[in-house]
């Protein structure tokens, strides 16, 4: 199974990198610039799981719709959280991308922060009345946008729930309402059960930064992470919880370095991943502190690289991107999907195979920079 994973990601790899974006594309509120016609590899292939409603979950491989049986430039209104860090931007990226291919009207909105619900739900609402044809949200709270999803299902607008959750059970199983996503509790669960492996019976104590509470990402992360260490090596000193700003985690972490000098490990989103390493630093505690992350950016990758951090596992961000896009194409085609829910098989990345998986899989290009419109005129 592991050779054919592999196998099919180099397929994706392939795919992704035969996409040419410029850089310096899309700065705030623009369109992407003019430039001669880019050519978009119509083939791509993922290792997936895809869970019915039941649960049942089945591994096998995700496969695009064909570009010929995509009927017209549909309108796919896009809601994220914010695209202040790497990795939204591989969101970004990958939605792009799978909305050039299909020759797609792409418009993206963030909201600048977790902290800024009111902000998205006007934009979730602005999306419906312009009467986008199709909605990917990027939801910053699990219950807060319940109402504007209804919405929009009840104007036959399909949605799609990406990356990080939510949680409405009067729309989970109308046709038009779907999931593209990586369980954060499944990535959590896989950091716990290395960082066990990996400690070797030693004890570990852990400043836990799993940010923003209400967040459905971090809240399934919190739960499987403390699920999974329960029992074990591993227990928890302190966790601090909020917004996945570098500034506001380096600032936890460094408070907590100092308040609870019995932690010998950081475990936190990649944000904080990222800035744990330069606490570390800061600290000169390299030597007795490790760093561990539940989800990667490019930051975290080189410093795994690097020996700064010692693992995380990939959700194959820009390939959730494409699979979201690719969900909402197939409902306004009016094509079944094969389960309301798919995301990318996680992988734990360490020193140990981190040069060997496509950097682009994972995320943008290092010179991308956040595309918010883009046209098959443009």
């Amino acid at each position: 199974m592991k050779e054919t994973r592999k196998r099919l990601l180099t397929l994706a790899g392939a795919a992704l990198a035969a996409v040419t974006l410029l850089s310096g594309c899309g700065a705030a509120g623009g369109n992407a610039p003019e430039a001669e016609e880019q050519k978009v590899e119509t083939d791509w292939t993922a290792p997936a799981l895809f869970t019915q409603q039941d649960g049942t979950v089945e591994e096998d491989t995700y496969e695009p719709i064909a570009v010929d049986e995509v009927t017209k430039p549909w309108k796919v209104c896009v809601l994220f959280p914010h695209v202040k860090d790497p990795y939204w931007l591989a969101t970004n990226y990958g939605t792009l991308v799978e909305a050039e291919r299909d020759g797609v009207e792409y418009q993206l909105y963030e909201a600048g922060g977790y902290d800024n619900l009111d902000k998205q739900v006007k934009q979730m609402e602005d999306c419906i009345t312009q009467e986008y044809d199709a909605i990917i949200l990027g939801a910053i709270s699990a219950k807060g946008l319940c109402s504007q999803i209804a919405a929009a299902l009840e104007k036959e607008i399909p949605v799609v729930d990406f990356i990080n959750g939510t949680d409405c059970p009067e729309s989970t199983e109308n046709p038009l309402f779907s999931h593209a996503l990586v369980s954060f509790h499944d990535l959590a669960v896989t950091t716990a059960e290395y960082l066990i492996e990996h400690s070797e019976g030693e004890g570990r104590n852990v400043g836990f930064f799993p940010g923003p509470e209400g967040a459905g990402w971090s809240d399934a992360a919190v739960e499987g992470f403390n699920s999974t260490i329960e029992g074990s090596n591993v227990s928890v000193s302190v966790t601090r919880r909020a917004d996945t700003g570098l500034d506001t985690q380096l600032a936890l972490i460094e408070d907590s370095l100092k308040a609870y000098p019995d932690i010998n490990t950081i475990v936190g989103v990649d944000i904080a991943a990222e800035a744990g390493v330069v606490a570390v630093r800061n600290a000169n505690k390299q030597d007795s502190v490790e760093v561990y992350a539940f989800d990667i950016i490019p930051g975290v990758f080189d410093a795994i690289v690097a020996g700064d951090a010692v693992g995380s596992p990939t959700d194959y961000t820009v390939i959730q991107g494409r699979m979201a896009m690719d969900h909402a194409v197939r409902m306004l085609e009016g094509q079944e999907l094969r389960a309301p829910t798919s995301g990318p098989i996680p992988e734990m990345v360490t020193a140990d195979n981190a040069e060997d998986i496509e950097y682009t899989l994972m995320f943008a290009p290092r010179d991308f920079e956040a595309t918010f419109q883009w046209s098959p005129e443009s």
